[in-house]
């Protein structure tokens, strides 16, 4: 893991809004449905070695309440299409000072383990760093490659 300056930025995806507990309980959470949406959508408009971002925002409180999820790229084609697609949102990512964690396998469940060592990272009782709940992102390198980048105060 490393500290990292984000800069502002902005993307264009799909959102929703969910909890920790719905996602870890419910058998088909929001995450996973708004992913399929995405790739059912707008695969076609994604340029090769396009990355794909899961953004997180608009905390209710910590971890433990309601945020937005947007999954989203900064690919031309999907830009183009805002204008004539509801579903799709400009979203501006403010940028700033985040710890990244990074981990290679299979998805989805190496982003799920790589999340649970975020929580348990951050539940330390001598933990260095403090989260911020402002905006945190997953970044897609590669099919198999993600980076979560978590905002700290």
């Amino acid at each position: 893991m490393e500290v990292k300056t984000f800069t502002s930025r902005q993307f264009v995806g799909l959102s929703t809004r969910t909890n920790n507990h719905y996602e870890q309980t419910e058998a088909d959470g929001k995450i996973a449905r708004l992913w399929k949406t995405f790739y059912q959508n707008y695969a076609s408009l994604l340029e090769d070695n396009t990355m794909l971002y899961g953004i997180y925002s608009h905390y209710e409180s910590d971890q433990h309440g309601d945020y937005t999820i947007t999954v989203a790229s900064d690919t031309p084609g999907l830009l183009g299409q805002v204008d004539n697609d509801s579903a799709l949102q400009i979203f501006s990512f403010s940028g700033g000072r985040y710890l990244s964690f990074a981990a290679q396998g299979e998805m989805p469940q190496t982003a799920i383990r790589l999340w649970e060592l975020v929580w348990r990272y951050f539940e330390q009782s001598d933990c260095p760093h403090q989260r911020a709940f402002g905006q945190d992102i997953e970044i897609y390198h590669q099919s198999n490659e993600v980076e979560i980048a978590i905002s700290i105060v």
